[in-house]
């Protein structure tokens, strides 16, 4: 079974994540990217960091995911920037 631009999408956001962290030295536990959940709306997905016992996440709209099939880039790029930047130390 082949995956869809969206699940494509969310791998990859996934990947790109973990990588961020790791190069801005932010020690993690949980990364995920769910979508259809009973706490996401439909056509949405679920990106949830937890790092240092702290827990944050963003919605993503399902254009925004499929955007992110081959790259992340553009505006979900600076999204997960800004997510990436509550976690760091003050």
């Amino acid at each position: 079974m082949a995956l869809s631009a969206f699940d494509k999408g969310r791998l990859k956001i996934a990947a790109h994540v973990r990588e961020e962290l790791e190069l801005a030295g932010i020690a993690f536990e949980s990364i995920q990217c769910r979508a259809d959940g009973m706490q996401t709306r439909p056509d949405t997905a679920r990106l949830t960091i937890t790092a240092a016992g702290t827990r944050d996440h963003l919605d993503l709209p399902a254009h925004e995911v499929e955007e992110c099939e081959s790259i992340v880039a553009g505006e979900v790029w600076y999204k997960i920037a800004g997510l990436i930047d509550r976690f760091h130390p003050i």
